[in-house]
């Protein structure tokens, strides 16, 4: 009786003593007392005066906005530090449910000139905790520029057809105003919001949304290019719409209307061309990618974002809608339509070493491919209260993708005898359906600090593919069928607990599993019956599983200016295959790997930050890769997998440094990667040295390349950009340069000979962007790359090569709206021989005419490839071979265009 009176004295106190624990939801905004703008990534700490122990902190978001909730009833120190600015301290007390020190003042660490007129004036890059802040109103473009041509101009941003990086790393995704745009597609949405309207463009490494509720960084980071919009053009109307004829029946025309009203935003696009103009991602080639079999293993690269070779008809129309529903729930949602035609002609001229001979392939290739594809993006935040949220991410997309492709090969020794030949007809049919749903829910306990969440993640992959294959030379015809299903369903648990005043201790569990299945079907056509035969020989069911199961723990800690993470995680993989056609074999595979990281960033006194990150992680081989078919759809190249590939192991290691004057304007940046990788996954190469029957009597001709995937060991790639950017008063210009160096040492397999292709390359890259009036606007730039190839073995394929180019882009409005828009470069190409040499000039040109109120409506004349020399190639350097490809491009054309601007803003909501 007395230990259970004992009992309930003890809970009873315990409740008595926690009911006296009050706390308070702690929030503000930090603001530039300059300017008025909002101030991220500053580092807010409120210091408990009588127990340290009971310190809290919070960080800045996006919109300057610091929340730290569940802080006790005492009295505090509230320090606030943020690169750029003066130290903010001051004693507060905390005793109220909701404590709101609505708008903090910050003054600025230097001085700042007054007049925004005077060149150098403004404050054109600033760097704030981890983002790399861009004001607009520094930089000048014309009044119809888009976001992407005032970005072109902002130090270490590089804009082309590849897509967007900053200082040598990639940008994933846009927002605006920290809401996204178009989905991940950064291009569409740079080129989609008028430049007009920006008041800054803010870069930095947006982390998950479970580091962002918890505060704990699991080092799961987006880059990320947040553009935010002026306060006049919250609320209104704009866009573009424009239709060009031109010379040959070449057309365009196209529209882009916004609306904007509060959190409600709209945006609709529509594009119609025959000149090669398209915007589309790798979301949109569900059905092409990773083909094999039959069906072309391999990527088709030219099809991703960016202009395509040869010749290209584009329709798509895109819409983008962002809104609040109520207090708690956020809407973001994107559907995008796109349908092309391309048509191309391309041909292919290979050195192939063979120890101490040689051999040539010529090819010419005329192709047909219409692509047609649906994409959806979504994403709904619901915050239930201030302890609990869910994210629901839903993605849905179909391709449809048909081509038809001639190829006439032949390869010669170097006496110019044939070794062999091939003449055929590809044609194929793909379908795919893409389902892909991530999860979580979020919590807090009343503790400060401790977490739990959970993460479901689901994707769905249905992929159908009939493809033919007609060889002239054997009169035969081959029919693929296959059908593809990929899926994948994962859980993660995890949970954060307070350790001392920032520390914070972290344990997570992975599960996931994924399933892949891939029927191949071959039949042999009889043009005549129209009857088939199956070929086993050719045929394969196939299914992969790949389970693993991930247990990590890290500690994190961040202080004023410093924050650090480390740990390690334990992952035991399973690799199972399964072949039931055609015979039945299964092969299983188990990997236990310890996957240690760190992470942490220093900053220094004067502007300057410092980013480290070390981890590991593995890489499953694809179903293609495994799946042990023979693909023979090109004779001369015919590849099988290899269902006892092994998983790859990699180590990365990233270290950022950047610091910015903004006295003078001035940044310099420095991004090195280095990563090494066990088990590398390469290609095995053999060639025939005579006519051979593989089983199934499967007939390979002397000289053709048999290739299969292998593991192989001492793959490593080591990149360095360093990026320097200055504004030159005297000119009124920003100066950007940059110099790259990468070393990168790929092992490869040659008739089982083990050869080590190290390649050394080095990049500079010159600048110089107007910056002084809105009338002129001119770039003129300068980019040269060296590049060196030594092999271990096959050192005949040793090469050295030069690219170089040069050009200017200048638009100029003058008189009573007359513009002149240039744009021409010279490329010059130093191959590895005289064959390969090749430059030429590309010269677009165009003179037009603003008309109608504020000059909103305009005419333009314009000329593509006024010389006539436009041209596309490319070289690749492989540890057995040397390869040039030739395409078809588009040619002069002349174009007239009407084009209108939409501009109506309200001044309040």
């Amino acid at each position: 009786m007395k230990k259970i009176s004992f009992l309930i004295a003890i809970l009873f106190c315990s409740i008595h003593s926690f009911a006296q624990v009050e706390t308070s939801q702690v929030f503000g905004r930090l603001v530039d007392k300059t300017d008025g703008s909002m101030i991220i990534g500053a580092t807010v700490q409120l210091y408990n005066i009588k127990d340290s122990t009971r310190s809290r902190y919070a960080v800045t978001d996006v919109e300057g906005i610091f929340l730290i909730p569940k802080a006790e009833h005492a009295f505090y120190k509230l320090n606030i530090k943020s690169l750029g600015y003066k130290p903010y301290s001051r004693t507060v007390r905390i005793n109220e449910a909701e404590m709101n020190f609505g708008n903090i003042l910050l003054e600025q660490d230097q001085q700042v000139l007054d007049g925004i007129e005077i060149q150098g004036a403004v404050v054109a890059m600033e760097q704030k905790g981890d983002t790399v802040q861009y004001n607009a109103d520094a930089y000048k473009v014309n009044p119809d520029a888009s976001t992407a041509d005032l970005v072109k101009k902002m130090p270490g941003i590089v804009i082309d057809a590849t897509g967007v990086t900053s200082n040598g790393e990639t940008v994933e995704q846009v927002l605006l105003d920290g809401k996204r745009f178009f989905g991940q597609d950064p291009l569409l949405s740079l080129n989609t919001i008028p430049a007009e309207i920006v008041k800054k463009v803010e870069v930095f490494d947006q982390k998950s949304e479970k580091s962002q509720f918890t505060g704990f960084d699991d080092g799961n980071t987006v880059k990320t290019m947040n553009v935010v919009t002026k306060e006049g053009k919250k609320n209104g109307q704009f866009g573009k719409a424009y239709a060009g004829y031109g010379t040959d029946d070449h057309y365009k025309a196209g529209v882009n209307v916004n609306s904007f009203k509060g959190d409600q935003r709209l945006t609709v696009i529509g594009m119609s061309n025959d000149i090669n103009q398209q915007n589309f991602s790798s979301e949109d080639l569900a059905g092409i990618e990773g083909s094999g079999g039959g069906f072309r293993r391999g990527n088709n690269n030219n099809l991703m974002t960016g202009t395509q070779n040869g010749i290209t008809q584009t329709n798509s129309v895109g819409l983008n809608f962002t809104d609040d529903w109520g207090k708690k729930v956020k809407f973001e949602g994107s559907y995008f339509y796109n349908q092309t035609a391309n048509s191309q002609d391309e041909v292919t001229g290979r050195e192939t070493f063979l120890g101490d001979s040689t051999q040539y392939y010529d090819q010419t290739q005329d192709s047909n491919t219409d692509n047609l594809n649906h994409r959806f993006n979504s994403r709904i935040n619901y915050d239930i209260n201030d302890n609990n949220k869910v994210v629901i991410i839903p993605k849905v997309s179909f391709q449809n993708n048909k081509s038809l492709k001639y190829t006439n090969g032949l390869t010669t020794d170097e006496a110019g005898a044939t070794v062999n030949q091939t003449e055929n007809n590809y044609k194929s049919e793909n379908n795919a359906y893409n389902i892909d749903n991530y999860m979580s829910y979020m919590h807090k306990f009343e503790k400060i600090g401790r977490t739990a969440s959970v993460e479901l993640r689901t994707q769905y992959k249905d992929t159908d593919r009939e493809n033919y294959y007609e060889d002239f030379t054997l009169d035969s015809v081959t029919q693929y069928l296959t059908h593809e299903i990929d899926y994948t369903i994962g859980s993660t648990l995890g949970y954060t607990e307070p350790i001392g005043n920032n520390g914070q201790l972290s344990a997570t569990y992975e599960l996931s599993y994924n399933d892949r299945s891939s029927d191949k079907d071959t039949y042999i056509l009889n043009p005549d019956t129209g009857g088939k035969i199956f070929n086993s020989t050719l045929s394969n069911h196939f299914n992969s599983a790949y389970t693993t199961h991930q247990t990590e723990i890290a500690f994190a800690n961040r202080g004023m200016g410093t924050f650090y993470r480390f740990g390690l995680a334990y992952q035991y993989a399973t690799l199972n295959n399964q072949q039931e056609l055609p015979q039945e074999g299964q092969y299983s595979n188990g990997f236990n790997s310890i996957l240690p990281f760190a992470m942490g960033r220093l900053e220094f006194k004067g502007g300057a930050d410092l980013f480290i990150r070390y981890s590991t992680n593995t890489s499953t081989p694809s179903v293609n890769q495994l799946q042990n078919v023979i693909d023979n759809s090109n004779p001369l190249f015919i590849s099988t997998g290899n269902p006892e590939l092994k998983q790859s192991y990699t180590h990365s290691l990233i270290m950022r440094l950047r610091k910015a004057n903004t006295d003078k304007n001035r940044s310099l940046s420095n991004f090195t990667r280095v990563e090494t990788t066990l088990n590398y996954m390469t290609n095995g190469i053999s060639f025939t040295e005579k006519d051979s029957v593989y089983a199934g009597g499967i007939v390979v001709q002397k000289g053709a390349q048999v290739s299969a995937p292998i593991n192989l060991n001492g793959y490593w790639n080591v990149n360095n950009n360093t990026t320097y950017s200055v504004l030159v008063s005297k000119i009124k210009s920003n100066l950007n340069t940059s110099v790259g160096l990468n070393y990168s040492r790929k092992p490869g397999m040659t008739n089982d000979i083990l050869n080590i292709a190290n390649t050394y390359s080095g990049n500079l890259n010159l600048a110089l962007a107007s910056n002084f009036s809105e009338k002129i606007d001119f770039n003129i730039y300068y980019d040269v790359s060296a590049n060196q190839v030594i092999n271990t073995i096959q050192s005949n394929s040793n090469s050295n090569y030069i690219t170089q180019t040069t050009g200017a882009k200048i638009n100029w409005i003058f008189g009573d709206g007359f513009v002149f828009r240039n744009d021409i470069y010279y490329q010059k190409y130093q191959g590895v021989n005289d064959s390969f040499d090749t430059d030429y000039v590309l010269w677009n040109m165009s003179v037009a005419k603003k008309f109608l109120k504020n000059d909103q409506a305009e005419v333009e004349l314009s000329v593509f490839d006024l010389l006539g020399q436009n041209q596309s190639f490319s070289q690749s350097i492989n540890p057995g071979y040397i390869e040039e490809v030739r395409t078809q491009v588009l040619q002069q054309y002349f174009m007239l265009t009407l084009s209108y601007q939409l501009r109506r803003f309200k001044t309040s909501n």
